[in-house]
């Protein structure tokens, strides 16, 4: 199938290089030039818009920043919906909102276009090893049809149910993922205000129960390590916690934990932490308690 791929940020460009290498036609699109460029000197096509791309593709995966711009490239007038010929595949990577994949999905079967959304877990290291993991929501003779092509960008495709079910998902696991953040830097600067050293702290807390991925795989090589470059941009965590917080209100359920974590993250920006990686909420925590930065 000729693919198309629209969003080029962190994930997507690894995503679509991805694709790219596992020999995929590929047609890419992004308001950035410069991954456009990038990807065009690996093989891809370069398409002048949105539209001209689903015109001439099977498939169009989307990895936007959020229900905005998925709304925007996929129902707008000059569109995805508007170009994608029936019986062709929109495929949704993005992390947005319940409302707007269920808009999406309904958009997309009114103009006969098979839907499918498949939100990306692991953490942007693991996509750029190829070893991504996607939630999918699909049918099952749609899971059929995509499932070896996601295989081409990751390792795991876990089938969560109908559209939809995937954007669910990935609100649930993005939750405690951003939760962790606020756990795993209170437990690091309160060990280090008790005296304790950083190393061994860190290898009780990843060699017993209390360890998560989070800590284990990203602190190391974030913000433990000073790189505060972003994996995943405190920006977009604090979109993430806010979708769920947004999911909990219109389910009618209570979310004290998610609620404070989202509170805090804000705080975060506030303290001009934007732009660096979400593991940044230890320097945030380190410093609102009058610690020193924490590295191993």
């Amino acid at each position: 199938m000729k693919v198309g791929f629209i969003g080029l940020g962190r994930m997507g460009f690894a995503l679509a290089s991805h694709l790219l290498r596992n020999g995929v036609e590929l047609v890419v699109h992004d308001i950035q030039r410069a991954p456009v460029d990038k990807l065009v000197e690996q093989g891809a096509s370069r398409a002048a818009d949105v539209r001209t791309l689903a015109a001439g593709v099977d498939v169009v995966f989307t990895m936007l920043p959020g229900p905005m711009q998925a709304r925007e490239v996929i129902l707008g007038n000059d569109g995805v919906l508007a170009g994608l010929r029936q019986g062709g595949f929109l495929v949704e990577l993005s992390t947005i909102d319940t409302d707007t994949v269920d808009a999406l999905g309904r958009a997309a079967q009114e103009k006969g276009v098979r839907f499918a959304d498949a939100p990306v877990g692991r953490l942007a290291a693991h996509a750029d090893r190829g070893e991504s993991l996607f939630m999918l929501g699909a049918t099952d003779a749609d899971r059929a049809e995509l499932e070896p092509l996601l295989l081409k960008m990751g390792t795991t495709v876990l089938h969560c149910g109908a559209p939809g079910s995937g954007t669910r998902m990935k609100l649930i696991n993005n939750l405690m993922v951003l939760c962790y953040c606020q756990l795993n830097s209170e437990a690091l600067v309160l060990a280090n205000a008790l005296g304790l050293d950083t190393r061994k702290t860190f290898d009780v807390l990843t060699g017993t129960t209390a360890s998560n991925g989070q800590l284990k795989e990203k602190w190391p090589v974030k913000v433990l390590k000073g790189d505060l470059t972003p994996g995943f941009d405190l920006a977009l965590g604090f979109k993430d916690l806010t979708l769920a917080c947004q999911a909990a209100q219109s389910a009618g359920i209570s979310l004290p934990m998610g609620n404070l974590a989202r509170s805090l993250f804000q705080l975060a920006r506030h303290g001009g932490m934007d732009g660096q990686d979400t593991s940044c909420m230890t320097d945030f925590w380190a410093r609102s308690n009058g610690v020193d930065p924490i590295r191993l």
